[in-house]
């Protein structure tokens, strides 16, 4: 699914009105009778009756009005409260806003604080809120009048629905402008809106119907869109030819472990073999194979020279003559963190020639030698404190805006970056931006990026491009834990839950 921005949007919609004619009042009608369609559905299905309509100067607000109008004409009672003058309001709203104060239907201004105690009484007496206060090109922090609203019924516990986005959400990046309604559905027109496709706008958008205002098909099919939600759709699978055997699945090797860490490895190695890669090569410090040996049956395991159970600058040659007899190769869960570690990450790194993924301590030691991975045929998956770490910011600078940290990261170095979240973001400088919309909390659970791992890595050595193996691996592995949870519940799942249902998620 096409996700845009403010900008895209308002051009998206110029094309259709400027170049095909779509005239501008129509499109307005068709995003108003869908809000009206949906309160209405809620209305009957509740036995309700009583609509409050909160409307700004814009043509969210115009929105607004074609949806009073609507609900109007179907017996409701439906009653307007607008954050403006009337006389401010122009073009297309101003002929909805016309219409209704001409049917009849109350429309009242909210321009003092004074006005708020009849507002707020008329708000407990009402069965439905529609949010038509500011559409997707807000950026500056809501205060005065328009907080007071927002604060008033999100505190009401009636029923909301925004129109495009919740109010007080950027659509550009989901930040909360000050404060911003708390809606139970969002209906969004034509596309879904980069600000309610992460967190924190995800939390205040609710369910989100993207609604057909009638932009011409050519149009929208012909829009190169730079960001994308992942459907299931988008990560069908092929059915595997009857003649074939496990080296046309790809061969893997990992390296992974260390004394203290023998988890990590297995979690890593087991995933990928479950995700349908045909052979996964394990290789970890000797002093910890014999126990990894024993519990991996499926994987082949390599015991590499250490020093003092983790890998070093030694173990160099032994793991580049592994990586010949492989199509690629990950690298970091549990290395640990110490400096014979990190010159050991920094040489394979640089000498290797085959397809890497790396993860977890991996990404730790190239914290301040990042300029290595340029250009390289790689996959970095932090969670955002690695990520913090690789930047040299804070979490909260990255929350900002999550998008233009992607965006930056890809387009300097060149590589392909999963960063793991709620909503995990998957970007390209060439092939765009992709959210996630697959897992639950229960998968913040320890062992949980090794799993994403061994699934990423094995999807690039069955075939797939890098982008395309960070998209498939970060969804299904989303589904197995979603899978997890429906068995287990999100306080019990654990990462070997997590594998135990990577078959079933990507059953054909």
């Amino acid at each position: 699914m096409k996700i845009v921005s403010n900008k895209e949007m308002r051009d998206i919609e110029s094309m259709a009105i400027n170049a095909v004619g779509v005239p501008s009042i129509c499109l307005m009608e068709n995003a108003g009778r869908i809000v009206a369609e949906h309160s209405k559905k809620y209305l009957l299905d509740n036995k309700k009756n009583n609509v409050i309509i909160l409307c700004g100067k814009g043509n969210n607000g115009g929105d607004g009005y074609v949806a009073a109008r609507y609900l109007f004409n179907s017996g409701f009672e439906v009653k307007v409260f607008i954050i403006a003058s009337m006389g401010t309001i122009t073009g297309d709203a101003k002929k909805n806003l016309d219409i209704i104060v001409n049917m009849g239907i109350f429309v009242a201004e909210i321009l003092q604080k004074e006005q708020l105690k009849f507002f707020e009484k008329n708000i407990k007496e009402c069965d439905l809120i529609i949010d038509a206060l500011y559409g997707t090109g807000l950026d500056r922090e809501i205060t005065g009048i328009g907080k007071d609203l927002i604060e008033i019924i999100n505190g009401s516990g009636k029923y909301i629905i925004s129109i495009d986005i919740p109010s007080g959400i950027n659509g550009d990046n989901g930040h909360v402008e000050g404060c911003a309604v708390k809606a139970n559905k969002t209906i969004t027109m034509q596309f879904m809106k980069k600000g309610i496709a992460v967190y924190p706008g995800v939390d205040y958008a609710g369910d989100v119907i993207v609604a057909d205002i009638g932009i011409p098909k050519n149009l929208i099919d012909s829009f190169n869109c730079k960001y994308h939600i992942v459907s299931q759709e988008d990560v069908n699978l092929p059915r595997r030819s009857r003649n074939t055997h496990k080296g046309d699945y790809g061969k893997l090797l990992i390296i992974a472990g260390s004394k203290n860490m023998t988890g990590a490895a297995a979690l890593c190695a087991m995933s990928a073999i479950k995700t349908g890669c045909g052979i996964v090569k394990l290789a970890v410090p000797k002093t910890i194979q014999p126990i990894l040996q024993e519990s991996l049956k499926e994987i082949i395991t390599y015991g590499v020279d250490d020093k003092d159970g983790a890998f070093y600058i030694g173990s160099v040659e032994e793991v580049l003559d592994l990586s010949k007899t492989v199509d690629a190769v990950a690298i970091g869960p549990g290395l640990s963190n110490s400096v014979d570690v990190k010159a050991f990450v920094k040489e394979i790194i640089l000498r290797i020639d085959k397809p890497i993924v790396l993860d977890a301590d991996a990404l730790n030691v190239l914290s301040d030698m990042v300029d290595i991975i340029y250009g390289k045929d790689i996959i970095l998956t932090p969670h955002m404190g690695e990520m913090s770490r690789l930047l040299g910011i804070s979490i909260d600078d990255i929350n900002k805006n999550i998008y233009d940290t992607v965006e930056k990261f890809v387009d300097k170095y060149k590589v392909t970056l999963v960063l793991k979240g709620s909503r995990t973001v998957i970007g390209s400088n060439t092939e765009g931006i992709y959210i996630n919309c697959t897992g639950n909390p229960g998968m913040a659970t320890a062992g949980s990026g090794d799993v994403l791992t061994g699934m990423i890595s094995s999807f690039l050595v069955q075939g797939l491009t890098s982008i395309k193996a960070a998209v498939y691996g970060v969804f299904y592995h989303g589904k197995a834990g979603d899978l997890a949870a429906d068995k287990y519940g999100e306080y019990g799942v654990t990462a070997t839950n997590i594998i135990e249902h990577i078959p079933y998620a990507i059953k054909l």
